[in-house]
């Protein structure tokens, strides 16, 4: 049986991106009839057990999404509020040459100075954006300051969006106890006061002018159910915003491309996903690690003049075992010394390159096809040769790093560090390597020829089709997006009728 329900706005997505929009469309416009179709459940605290078997059913394909060729992974969240439900909270401002890039090159005008600082005050103050105190930094960091004091390597401290945090470790398994200030916390509360529908357990389809095609499944057990009956339904809008996600948002568009008579080569291209690999260095003796707030300091020396961004970090058992590169008994003691590990996260700085996207096949099925640059190796490799210095200036014994001649590294290798890791020991296809922040499939822009959304994000060639995610963005923007996200998507809501 189809069902049929009538709204103005018909929001596909609740994380960042279709949250934020929310709320600042109906800060202005208070009687909208507004519903968000969310594909993940509605869950309950308690189910934030930061057990890492139980919570990887918040994430799609329970943890990660492959690459076509196997070489990379990337997590993004199925639940409601979408993946700031479970990242740590780290917040950056977009890079000012960035923004100057996307206002020259992709003629975002709109991102003026002016705009962007007083949106992104405001933004900041909302979400209890703020840098953690010192003595909030655990052994590991600590040990990551000291490595890079060593080295002459300076060292930023990290903004976090939290409000009474109990520094429980684990944030990338969500928060149980709802400190982390994202949608879940934020925007989605407000939101739903102001009357806004939100069905849960919701798969779009396609999308067609004013029209949504979507399943309504049943909730998963444990979860809350779903207001509406099961079953096939047609939603009928004024406007639809799709804000599902850059493994979604070009998906949903590629399925809809026929009904909606779209013929724009740009869909699901120009992706990019922030390279990670996250390495561990053995000390002596145990430290704490994975107690209290895991990120408190980075560094950006490199990001210029070499590509990329180190973090400190700290994840649970399984995804540690993942990523160290080793098998058999050496990967058996490696874990073994895991209270002994310090842990640095890097970021590399990919390209917006034509060829890596987001497609579906003939089933409609999302393949995502992505290879790692030339570039992004070298700043991958040459991140990998800081990072054991680091390792061994802050006190590590020893450390297993992917593109390294030997396993593991030792102390005395130390002066011999950039021949053992090199490009020819980097194999893509035994690397952990993984994404927790792609951009990009659905970008915007002043020209349809390279973009496929306008500066309001309406998308090219639609009447009443539009965007409000990471999509959206025309290149990486060399930092965790969160931010940038709510930036544009502020935009998008304010001109949603002007």
């Amino acid at each position: 049986m189809n069902h049929t329900l009538e709204f103005d706005i018909v929001v596909i997505g609740s994380g960042v991106g279709g949250a934020t929009f929310t709320d600042y469309l109906t800060r202005k416009h208070k009687n909208l009839k507004i519903a968000i179709l969310e594909s993940g459940p509605n869950r309950t605290k308690e189910q934030f057990t930061q057990s890492e078997i139980d919570m990887t059913a918040f994430y799609f394909n329970n943890g990660a999404v492959l690459s076509k060729n196997l070489q990379i992974g990337v997590a993004a969240a199925k639940t409601l509020g979408g993946s700031s439900s479970v990242y740590t909270g780290v917040s950056f401002r977009p890079p000012k040459s960035i923004l100057d890039d996307w206002r020259e090159n992709h003629g975002l005008n709109f991102l003026s100075d002016g705009y962007v600082s007083s949106s992104l005050d405001e933004i900041e103050t909302d979400l209890s954006i703020h840098e953690l105190p010192k003595s909030w930094d655990n052994e590991n960091n600590l040990i990551f300051q000291k490595g890079a004091a060593e080295l002459g390597i300076p060292v930023k401290r990290l903004k976090i969006n939290s409000k009474n945090c109990k520094q429980q470790g684990f944030c990338n398994l969500g928060c149980p106890t709802g400190a982390k200030q994202g949608a879940l916390e934020v925007q989605i509360p407000r939101i739903l006061k102001r009357h806004v529908k939100i069905f849960c357990n919701t798969e779009v389809q396609a999308v067609a002018e004013n029209k949504v095609n979507a399943i309504v499944k049943e909730a998963p057990q444990n979860t809350i159910a779903n207001t509406i009956e099961n079953g096939e339904y047609l939603f009928k809008a004024k406007k639809i915003i799709i804000a599902a996600g850059v493994l979604n948002t070009p998906v949903i568009l590629l399925r809809s491309a026929k009904k909606l008579g779209l013929k724009n080569k740009n869909i699901g291209r120009y992706l990019t996903l922030h390279p990670v690999f996250n390495v561990n260095g053995i000390l002596k003796k145990s430290i704490s690690n994975y107690s209290g707030f895991p990120k408190t300091v980075y560094s950006d020396y490199f990001s210029e003049t070499d590509g990329f961004l180190l973090e400190t970090s700290f994840y649970y058992p399984g995804i540690t075992a993942k990523n160290n590169p080793s098998y058999g008994i050496l990967h058996q003691d490696a874990m073994s010394d895991y209270d002994k590990m310090m842990s640095i996260l890097i970021l590399a700085h990919d390209k917006a390159e034509f060829k890596n996207r987001i497609t579906i096949n003939k089933k409609g099925e999302r393949i995502l096809d992505y290879t790692l640059s030339e570039q992004s190796k070298k700043s991958l490799v040459k991140a990998l040769q800081e990072s054991a210095k680091l390792f061994f200036a802050a006190g590590c014994v020893k450390t297993l790093l992917p593109a390294s001649k030997k396993l593991p590294l030792i102390k005395t290798d130390v002066d011999k560090i950039d021949e053992l890791i090199s490009e020819k020991y980097l194999n893509l296809n035994k690397t952990p390597l993984s994404s927790a922040h792609p951009q990009g499939g659905a970008r915007m822009g002043s020209d349809s020829e390279n973009s496929v959304c306008n500066i309001y994000g309406k998308v090219y060639g639609t009447k009443s089709i539009y965007v409000c995610d990471a999509s959206l963005f025309p290149t990486s923007v060399k930092v965790n997006p969160y931010e940038t996200i709510m930036l544009l998507a502020k935009w998008v809501a304010e001109n949603m009728f002007n």
